[in-house]
């Protein structure tokens, strides 16, 4: 195998993370936001009173509903957090509910293909895809398949943050062979990020069918995922989707390069038209822009 050698079994046993690894716990405000989102009925208020205990959090929703994107040139600006969870609605709020819980979760070394801010807008910018796909062809999937896109390469971020070193030798197998990190995690036997980030949510009491689809979206050819239902394989292909379009537009790891082509086979299944993707992908640039810092 090329550049095997390069590595070496010691490197490739390190990558792997022990039995019964866990995450931190979710920060607590997160936590109880997100079991206030799952609830279609969840009160604004309860949710303002919760989400006040954390300045941080509340500066950026705040920041959020006063942004252009959602004044629309009519509204005024509010100091109210009840107000600004109103306009910036559930799904915003659970984007920045899961980026404060990635935040405050791991402790990141800059390598050669990973930093922080880097990994934080794609993860980012893959959910915001994928809940406005959802909204058009699976509607009532919303919130699973965003916080999928949201936590989809939480292994990836596990590797950067626990084994740098190890994972910086990986990220340069990738350049030097030109392959990406799901590919270069089956050449050299390691455990896919897919699996490792699925496996470490255990922590966070995350939904079963959430890790369902991160487990599975590193697989592009149906017969790999041919004992999940119609619905989640419709999942998979938009997380998929999702995924290759962030990396298409910019949104990926430094210095790291992959096939961003999309078939037309795949849009087909979804649904979807090239015209609707255009519009979303507009829709995503401009949420993805107010979200980030002043």
């Amino acid at each position: 195998m090329k550049n095997y050698k390069f590595f070496g079994k010691p490197f490739i046993m390190k990558m792997f993370l022990p039995e019964g690894f866990k995450l931190p716990a979710m920060p607590q405000v997160a936590r109880e936001c997100l079991v206030y989102l799952y609830n279609p009925n969840a009160d604004s208020g309860a949710l303002a009173k919760s989400l006040s205990r954390d300045i941080g959090i509340s500066a950026s929703i705040l920041k959020l509903g006063n942004s252009g994107l959602f004044l629309l040139g009519k509204g005024t600006p509010t100091s109210d957090l009840k107000t600004a969870i109103f306009r910036i609605g559930h799904d915003n709020l659970r984007q920045l509910m899961i980026l404060h819980a990635l935040e405050n979760t791991f402790v990141f070394k800059d390598s050669l293909t990973f930093d922080f801010n880097s990994f934080t807008r794609h993860c980012s910018f893959v959910s915001l895809l994928c809940a406005e796909f959802a909204k058009r062809v699976a509607p009532d999937s919303v919130a699973d398949i965003q916080m999928a896109g949201l936590m989809h390469d939480l292994g990836i971020a596990i590797m950067a943050s626990l084994f740098n070193e190890n994972f910086t030798q990986m990220a340069k197998y990738c350049l030097e062979n030109k392959v990406d990190f799901a590919t270069a995690e089956i050449q050299l036997g390691l455990e896919p990020h897919s699996k490792l980030g699925c496996r470490a949510l255990e922590t966070w009491e995350i939904p079963e069918r959430v890790k369902q689809l991160i487990a599975l979206h590193d697989t592009k050819k149906l017969e790999g995922r041919d004992t999940a239902s119609v619905e989640v394989n419709k999942l998979v292909d938009i997380l998929i989707l999702s995924d290759t379009l962030a990396h298409s537009y910019g949104f990926g790891f430094k210095e790291y390069k992959r096939d961003t082509r999309i078939e037309l086979s795949l849009l087909k299944r979804i649904e979807l038209t090239a015209d609707v993707v255009k519009e979303v992908v507009k829709n995503a640039l401009e949420t993805e822009s107010a979200m980030q810092p002043s």
